[in-house]
């Protein structure tokens, strides 16, 4: 969880937008290859800053709301076709959706 928070706090030009359906693959999968762990943390800008965790798999994408207590031990699968009718989804229509750059 100390990885969504600082995510959630981050300044804007620390940032990675998200701009496309390909970006987000790409960028769960950079994270995947460099670090060997599953997935990658994103944020959705605004007032409540909500950070999700998503991983890819063979149907599309499995999504994890980090930053929230009562959600944690829920989970969703979206294809990329129905990931508009997530929040997540929604931002990345919006070019709201950003993750940490990889050092």
């Amino acid at each position: 969880m100390a990885q969504a928070h600082s995510l959630r706090a981050a300044e804007l030009n620390k940032l990675v937008p998200v701009r496309t359906i390909d970006d987000l693959d790409w960028l769960v999968k950079e994270r995947e290859i460099l670090t060997g762990e599953p997935g990658r943390e994103f944020v959705v800008l605004g007032a409540d800053r909500p950070a999700y965790h998503v991983k890819l798999d063979f149907a599309g994408y499995q999504i994890q709301r980090v930053d929230d207590d009562r959600s944690e031990a829920l989970s969703m699968h979206s294809t990329a076709p129905d990931l508009i009718r997530h929040t997540l989804g929604n931002a990345l229509a919006c070019g709201l959706l950003y993750t940490a750059a990889l050092h």
